[in-house]
């Protein structure tokens, strides 16, 4: 669309709160992993006969890297089994915001602010179906871990922190996140580890899987079987284990099976296959929290073979790029406010709709006065002249026609519904009625042909459901008894429990920080 102004602040808003990154294959990964691993990479060690350790870490990212550190800290001999070719997990592609209360940094700017406010927040945007118990656990050990990085060199970006972005704001400024994003973040935590790994404390297996857990008779989990890249198989006994291994993002049948809705989209870590899900199943535990699935807005996919990277993404924030088009779902009618400034109406309202499809919709006139709409998704680039070739080409999901109900037509969606809502919309716009849904921002009518439509799908990148644990972070069955001896942490918890039917700021990166330094900092005993 023409006339683009500055969306600086808005597409650094979005990649910053939704840490979008290129799809990559295992392979493509294992060479970007390979530049940034801070010297740990060729740490795998064989296991020709069983070995013992005070604890097993199943995947050494955003949680097993801090369990692994302070659990080595207070003199545990810690092995980490890390299916990727370097240790970091989501680190390296994500966008690693933060938020936490009560920090140093709050204080030095003479911030006020509490684990209670933090709890309150999230409980208000999430409209109370976040767990209580681990939404607590978390926000209360978010400050210690956010300043255990900060002492350690962690540097916020300049004007952090933060409200907020494009969801709904905190009630105090606690959101921020490093100039490198995630990377920030585990530079930090590999600078800590490597001389634990120096000092034999820890070791390390890379692309190695763990095939299944050892557990007992009783229900004790007591070690845990692998295999390694070459097909070589070892078995290794822990104290402890703790699973830390991430979601399954990447892998569609589970997706669809725990958040009742499919996966559109391929803009994750390819090694969240679930594998942690599948090893707390087989200990006994069970799943919860994908009912509070909650799609992302805005990706204009290529075809319809999904999951499929995103071609392009049709992603506006009113507060910086005010709506002048509508969205409609497949019966044409309009359910979403456009210019309510949150993206998590649009998300819950896109959620709500068939196959979480939803199109834009606009005219002539509308196409050459509005700022750009359509942008580029991830690390590709798109362009106005894009937009144009698209419409122009037929590219799929692009439409363009010489009336509204030909362009309904095209694009799938109901004509007599779309030439329904045109017509009440066009009213609204012109004062003769009010508009039904309180849109406030209507500058133009949908009334100069040709009329366009661009269809939009919804996108994830983290994982809604997640293995059950109680308050101490042990695996635990249906009737709440915990698996002797099992641990999880991180995403693998799913954000069902930590944020509910939200997106909160920060809500991802902080509690598998902050739970995996309490896990190996405290919860974890290794004095006996």
């Amino acid at each position: 669309m023409g006339h683009d102004r500055d969306h600086d602040h808005e597409l650094a808003a979005t990649a910053a709160e939704t840490g979008i990154a290129s799809p990559l294959s295992k392979r493509d990964f294992l060479k970007v992993a390979g530049i940034a691993t801070f010297g740990l990479a060729g740490m795998a060690r064989s296991a020709d006969k069983p070995e013992r350790w005070d604890l097993i870490v199943v995947g050494g990212g955003n949680a097993g890297l801090p369990v692994a550190i302070f659990a080595a800290q207070r003199g545990a001999r810690v092995l980490i089994v890390e299916a990727a070719g370097a240790l970091g997990g989501t680190l390296f592609l994500s966008s690693g915001q933060m938020s936490a209360a009560g920090t140093k940094l709050q204080k030095s700017m003479n911030i006020e602010d509490s684990w209670q406010l933090h709890y309150d927040d999230v409980m208000r945007i999430s409209t109370g179906t976040a767990d209580p118990t681990l939404l607590r656990l978390a926000v209360q050990n978010a400050a210690p871990a956010f300043d255990w990085l900060t002492d350690h060199g962690f540097k916020v970006r300049d004007g952090q922190p933060v409200t907020g972005t494009t969801h709904d704001p905190y009630s105090r400024p606690r959101y921020a996140w490093g100039p490198e994003g995630g990377r920030s973040i585990l530079k930090v935590l590999n600078e800590q580890l490597k001389p634990l790994i120096d000092a034999g404390k820890v070791s390390v297996l890379l692309q190695t899987r763990v095939t299944a857990l050892i557990q007992e008779r009783d229900g004790t989990i007591s070690g845990v079987t692998t295999q390694n890249e070459r097909g070589e198989t070892g078995r290794y006994l822990g104290r402890y284990v703790a699973l830390t291994c991430g979601g399954y993002t990447d892998n569609p049948a589970m997706y669809e099976k725990y958040e009742g809705a499919k996966d559109y989209s391929r803009t994750t870590y390819p090694f969240s296959q679930g594998a942690g899900i599948e090893l707390g199943l087989a200990a006994g535990g069970y799943v919860r929290g994908g009912q509070h699935h909650i799609p992302l807005f805005g990706a204009v996919m290529p075809d319809m073979d999904f999951p499929a990277p995103p071609m392009a993404m049709v992603r506006h924030f009113p507060p910086d790029r005010p709506p002048w088009e509508i969205y409609v779902n497949k019966a044409g009618k309009r359910f979403i406010c456009e210019d309510m400034p949150s993206h998590t109406e649009y998300e819950r309202g896109l959620g709500a709709q068939p196959d979480e499809r939803c199109w834009v919709v606009f005219d002539e006139a509308i196409y050459r006065a509005a700022p750009q709409l359509v942008r580029g998704a991830a690390n590709s680039p798109w362009t106005p002249a894009d937009t144009a070739e698209a419409f122009a080409s037929g590219t799929r999901n692009f439409f363009r026609a010489d009336s509204i109900e030909a362009l309904a037509r095209a694009a799938g969606i109901d004509p007599s519904g779309l030439a329904a809502t045109v017509t009440i919309y066009n009213a609204a716009q012109a004062g003769s009625r009010s508009d039904p849904f309180g849109r406030k921002y209507l500058p133009l009518p949908i009334a100069k042909a040709p009329f366009y439509a661009v269809q939009i799908q919804s996108w994830s990148l983290t994982s809604y459901a997640g293995i059950a644990v109680d308050d101490q972070l042990r695996v635990i069955r249906e009737d709440g008894r915990p698996i002797r001896n099992l641990y999880a942490a991180g995403e693998l918890l799913g954000l069902g429990q930590l944020m509910g039917r939200s997106v909160s700021g920060g809500m991802s990166v902080t509690p598998a920080l902050a739970l995996g330094r309490l896990l190996g900092h405290s919860i974890l005993r290794f004095d006996t």
